[in-house]
C-alpha cells in the first residue's frame, strides 16, 4: 500500500539478499527510464503511465478491446495484461520489482503464473492519510496542483473517499477503497502481509521484538532460514532515511498531526479497515504463538 513503507521492506528484503529487479545503474539505463524505454524501475503510476511500450499497446489497442489491469492504487493506470504477463515472467530468481498492484482476478494469475511470492505491507491507515497528505503536496507530484487548490478539510475528505482532481479532471482513488484492494490479496495464496508497525523498530517508535519477529516472517516465506545474525543484521539496518519518499517514518503521526474532529471523522470511515488490519495482526500473532 503506497505511504506504507514500500522502501522500509525493500530495503529488507535488499538486506537479505535480494537484488531490485528495477534499478537501473548506468547513466544509459537511466535516460531510458526517463524516456519511457525498457521495463519500468516500479510498477506504479508515473514509471508505467510513461512507457513507450504501453502507449504503444493501449494506442492500438484502443479500438479492438484488449484487456487491461489497473496498475497504482491512488491513479490506476490500464495496461496491458499481455505486457504486465512479460514484466512478470521477466523477474530472475533472486530478485524483485516493486510496486502498487490492486488486486484483480487477472492480476492475481498472472502472479501465480509467474511463481511470484507476493510482499505486502501495510500501516494504520490514518498514519498514510498524513503521509500522503504531507506527499501530494509537493511540486513534483502529479496532484499537487489538484490538492493545492483545495482547503485542509476539502484535501482530507479527497484522500479519503476520493472524487475528480479539481485542476487536472483526473479520477482519484480514495485511501478506503485503495486498502480494499490491496487487502483483497488476501484471497491468494503465497502472500505476507506485513505491518509497517511491526517492522519500523525502536526507531520508528516500534518494538524490537515486534520487528525481529516480522523479519523473521519474511524470511520464512522466503524460505531463508531465519538465523540470529542474518536477523540481527537486516534489523539494525533497516532504518534508513535516504530514501526520496522518506519523512518521518514513525508509527501514530496522526495523533499529532490531526485534530480531534478529523480524528473520529477518519477513525470511522476507517474503521472497517482498521478492524481488517487488527485481524491481519491477530493472525500473524497466532502463527508466531504455534511455531
Amino acid at each position: 500500500m503506497p505511504k506504507s513503507g514500500t522502501h522500509l521492506l525493500t530495503q529488507v528484503v535488499d538486506l537479505l539478499g535480494y537484488q531490485d529487479f528495477g534499478r537501473h545503474d548506468s547513466p544509459w539505463s537511466k535516460a531510458k527510464d526517463r524516456l519511457g524505454m525498457g521495463r519500468p524501475v516500479v510498477l506504479a503510476h508515473l514509471r508505467v503511465k510513461r512507457n513507450l511500450r504501453r502507449r504503444l499497446l493501449m494506442a492500438v489497442g484502443s479500438n479492438q478491446a484488449s484487456p487491461t489491469l489497473p496498475i497504482d492504487v491512488t491513479l490506476p493506470v490500464q495496461t496491458p495484461v499481455s505486457l504486465v504477463a512479460k514484466w512478470l515472467h521477466a523477474i530472475p530468481s533472486g530478485q524483485y520489482l516493486s510496486g502498487h498492484l490492486p488486486w484483480t482476478e487477472t492480476t492475481a494469475t498472472l502472479v501465480r503464473a509467474a511463481g511470484l511470492k507476493n510482499l505486502l505491507i501495510v500501516r494504520d491507515p490514518r498514519d498514510v492519510l498524513v503521509s500522503f497528505l504531507h506527499f501530494v503536496i509537493r511540486p513534483q507530484h502529479v496532484l499537487s496542483q489538484d490538492f493545492l487548490s483545495l482547503s485542509s478539510e476539502q484535501r482530507l475528505i479527497l484522500a479519503v473517499d476520493g472524487g475528480t482532481g479539481p485542476r487536472s479532471g483526473w479520477p482519484i482513488v480514495g485511501l478506503r477503497q485503495g486498502f480494499e484492494s490491496i487487502l483483497d490479496w488476501r484471497r491468494e495464496q503465497d502472500v505476507l502481509f506485513v505491518r509497517f508497525e511491526a517492522l519500523i523498530g525502536e526507531r520508528g517508535d516500534g518494538s524490537r521484538a515486534a520487528q525481529r519477529s516480522a523479519v523473521e516472517d519474511i524470511c520464512r516465506f522466503l524460505e531463508l532460514p531465519p538465523e540470529d545474525g542474518l536477523v540481527e543484521q537486516v534489523c539494525r539496518n533497516a532504518f534508513d532515511t535516504g530514501a526520496a519518499t522518506f519523512r518521518r517514518g514513525k508509527i501514530g503521526a496522526w495523533q499529532d498531526e490531526l485534530n480531534p474532529s478529523q480524528i473520529e471523522w477518519c477513525s470511522e470511515r476507517f474503521a472497517p479497515i482498521l478492524d481488517d488490519l487488527a485481524a491481519l495482526s491477530a493472525t500473524a500473532q497466532v502463527g508466531q504463538e504455534n511455531r
